[in-house]
């Protein structure tokens, strides 16, 4: 009986301490025209990403890389890395979580009439659900954007998708 009881928490204990693997893909746009001449949101642009968590009781902690690619309008594409953390709400069979994301951007893609703008702060606050394999995520993102006479921050908003590997 004791060794059923060891091997039962033995197991709870290296389910608790897995590791997760989302690959993910979407769509993004602008909230606000970057360089403030096209105000709309019909301009959509791809996203792909991963990110790596662990499970913590209520709380995923991990972090993340994702390529957001250029709107029309912003002509910027960028890849933020970025550290997260997600509460699961109400951790049932079907998982809802608001998610937090606080990073740098590694690599910022456009030449501007000779400037080179470079992304630096990086963060994002959203919402999603976890349904088995499956993930669905909606996030606010803010870019701040250096080097530029166009603007300052790139805000955007994103639609993903991701399937858990393991």
């Amino acid at each position: 009986m004791k060794r059923l009881i060891l091997g039962a928490f033995l197991a709870t204990s290296l389910s608790t301490f897995a590791l997760d693997l989302h690959l993910r893909g979407g769509v993004l746009t602008s909230t606000s025209s970057y360089n403030k001449e096209d105000k709309s949101f019909e301009n959509y642009a791809p996203t792909v990403g991963a990110e790596l968590t662990q499970s913590l009781f209520l709380f995923d902690l991990g972090v993340g890389i994702a390529y957001n690619g250029e709107t029309e309008g912003t002509d910027i594409a960028t890849v933020p890395a970025y550290l997260l953390a997600r509460w699961n709400i109400i951790p049932v069979f079907f998982k809802p979580y608001l998610v937090a994301k606080l990073g740098t951007t590694l690599y910022t893609q456009e030449d501007f009439n000779h400037f080179s703008p470079k992304g630096e702060l990086y963060y994002g606050v959203g919402a999603g659900v976890n349904f088995s394999s499956l993930q669905v995520e909606l996030l606010y993102s803010n870019t701040e954007i250096k080097n530029d006479p166009r603007g300052k921050n790139l805000e955007q908003l994103s639609l993903t998708i991701g399937y858990k590997l393991f």
